[in-house]
């Protein structure tokens, strides 16, 4: 079975993992109000300290890419965006297939 959803996975670096994990809260709450929000599943590394990761279900791409555009004048995602040292990844993904 696939999903109809696209999901988009950021792997990011952080500086204060406190502050870090504090603004996602923030933002979280944000984009949950955003058109072609469905879930976003926040995570952290077992084995690297300063990495986290975050798997953001949409509607669809055009949702997630106008999401994309918004956060960044979003003041609520602003104090995460400062709490990233960098990112490894940002990717939108459908699910070809799942068991």
């Amino acid at each position: 079975m696939t999903s109809p959803n696209i999901l988009e996975l950021a792997v990011c670096t952080i500086t204060d993992k406190d502050a870090a994990l504090a603004a996602r809260e923030r933002a979280m709450q944000a984009v949950s109000r955003y058109p072609g929000f469905v879930s976003w599943r926040a995570l952290t590394a077992c084995e690297t300290a300063d990495m986290i990761a975050d798997l953001v279900a949409w509607e669809s791409l055009e949702a997630a890419q106008a999401a994309g555009k918004r956060v960044l004048t979003d003041p609520d995602f602003a104090p995460y965006m400062a709490a990233i040292g960098s990112v490894k990844l940002m990717q939108h993904f459908v699910t070809e297939q799942q068991i």
